[in-house]
């Protein structure tokens, strides 16, 4: 179908986060779009020259700033001649209807909105309020694009219009999550993770909603039964965490993709605030059983091949995850490998960029 060429993305910034990645997924696939980054390209910079994708950074680094800002942002946007302004999370989505209202009444506005069910009292006064303004003015996106069924429920329920609003679940790339028995081992000597160890992976910022304590409480419930089992936390801030026995705490990787190969059990502990998880359906395509708490849209990726947390204490997630490590090896190979074809089947990122072109179609 036809790729449509003038649309313009904002974004705040490009840090590594599941946004991100999606964004440049589909950047990636649409090269002819442009890209608004409010701050920096940070660790996406060579990707988007790799990929001669079109993009400006403000750097702009605080919110005050930004606002201040504004008009500036408004003449990028119509210099760039763009038909369509996608804007990706809750800063972008406020920034873009503002301009609809104050400079073009006329611009098509898309919002992309990634989370679920936030829990607002671990977070910022700013970010409350920044929300409570999106939903009061909701109703001057063209589209609301929603990365999960329990994002539109949830946003729903607050308040957002209802009107323009679908869910596209995320896309991932097969030929850059695969499992590899060479990586595999190379890495699990690197780590000093001797062959015959189970390696448990979980991928994720520390962030209240990630849910680190009660994992790592989870874990040493398993330890006392089984010696042979480790953790493997990936993720900005996981280096500051408590060092404990069994853990290895290894901070952000720009290469996430290599280190899913150690593993062989994904882990999902989330408390809330999850919309599409890309952690579990990469380390799906990387062929790792999946274990995840009920959080988003998790029961949708795993369908009926992994195992649900019922809730996201320390309790529960041990009890999940004795309970995958007690499945027969025979069996737990077979589910490995419907791990992938399920995530290669429902979620690839060329399905992804169809449904957003489409989008993009339809506004036209």
């Amino acid at each position: 179908m036809k790729k449509y060429k003038k649309v313009i993305h904002i974004i705040a910034n490009l840090g590594n986060g599941g946004a991100e990645r999606q964004l440049l997924e589909l950047l990636k696939l649409n090269p002819s779009h442009q890209l608004l980054i409010l701050k920096n390209a940070d660790i996406y910079k060579k990707d988007l020259e790799k990929y001669k994708i079109n993009y400006t950074e403000l750097n702009i680094d605080t919110k005050l700033k930004v606002f201040f800002s504004i008009h500036k942002i408004s003449r990028l946007i119509i210099s760039s001649n763009s038909l369509i302004v996608h804007a990706w999370m809750y800063n972008a989505c406020l920034l873009v209807s503002l301009i609809k209202i104050f400079f073009n009444k006329k611009l098509k506005i898309v919002w992309g909105i990634r989370c679920s069910n936030m829990q607002l009292k671990y977070y910022s006064w700013t970010l409350k309020f920044i929300i409570f303004l999106c939903k009061s003015i909701s109703f001057l996106a063209n589209s609301i694009i929603y990365n999960s069924n329990a994002g539109r429920k949830y946003h729903t329920s607050l308040g957002f219009s209802n009107k323009f609003s679908k869910v596209i679940h995320n896309g991932i790339d097969e030929k850059k999550f695969f499992f590899s028995n060479g990586i595999r081992k190379n890495l699990r000597k690197a780590l000093g993770i001797k062959s015959n160890s189970i390696v448990i992976v979980f991928a994720g910022r520390v962030d209240p909603m990630k849910n680190h304590i009660n994992l790592l409480d989870a874990f040493k419930i398993i330890k006392k039964q089984n010696k042979n089992i480790i953790l493997l936390l990936i993720g900005k801030g996981t280096e500051t965490l408590k060092v404990q026995k069994g853990v290895i705490f290894l901070g952000m990787k720009v290469n996430i993709e290599k280190y899913y190969s150690v593993g062989d059990i994904i882990v999902l502990p989330s408390k809330f605030g999850e919309g599409f998880s890309n952690v579990l359906a990469e380390g799906m395509l990387c062929k790792l059983f999946p274990v995840a708490t009920n959080v988003g849209d998790s029961k949708d990726i795993l369908s009926d091949i992994g195992l649900i947390i019922k809730d996201s204490s320390s309790k529960e997630i041990a009890k999940c995850l004795i309970d995958a490590l007690d499945l027969k090896k025979r069996d737990l190979s077979k589910l490995k490998e419907r791990s992938r074809e399920r995530i290669k089947r429902e979620f690839s990122i060329k399905k992804m960029s169809y449904l957003y072109n489409n989008t993009y179609r339809e506004l036209l």
